[in-house]
């Protein structure tokens, strides 16, 4: 194998990669930070110290709200957004019988449909919060 032949196969392998890897830290920051206010919430209960149940549900709708549901859904539209305008404006060369454009499209579609389903959450959770 020459370098460009190495090239064509690490440079992929290295941003997908890069994209795993990020989201992995994202997921668990998340769930440090969620653990960590678990914790002080039962540090709190075990020093038989009054907690009000409305503390715990404010802090509670700051990890959990609507809003938070709608942020991530209008990221995901727009990223889906994004890439479908990246496939429009790109002309890609057909080669064979993949055409990347094509391709680009379907790709499109997880971030388009999570978008979505974050606004079902996010509409489900404030008709149960009535």
């Amino acid at each position: 194998m020459n370098g460009q032949e190495w090239a064509e196969i690490l440079v992929p392998l290295i941003v997908f990669s890069a994209f795993v890897a990020l989201m992995g830290l994202i997921l668990l920051y998340k769930y440090k930070k969620k653990r960590l206010f678990l914790q002080m919430v039962e540090r709190t209960l075990q020093q038989q110290a009054l907690l009000p149940p409305e503390t715990i549900r404010e802090v509670a709708l700051h990890f959990f709200s609507a809003n938070r549901d709608i942020r991530k859904g209008i990221f995901l539209l727009v990223l889906s957004a994004s890439i479908l305008a990246f496939s429009y404006f790109a002309d890609f060369r057909q080669n064979g019988n993949l055409d990347l454009n094509d391709a680009l499209n379907g790709i499109a579609i997880l971030p388009g449909l999570l978008g979505l389903a974050f606004f079902l959450l996010a509409r489900l959770d404030r008709q149960q919060a009535r």
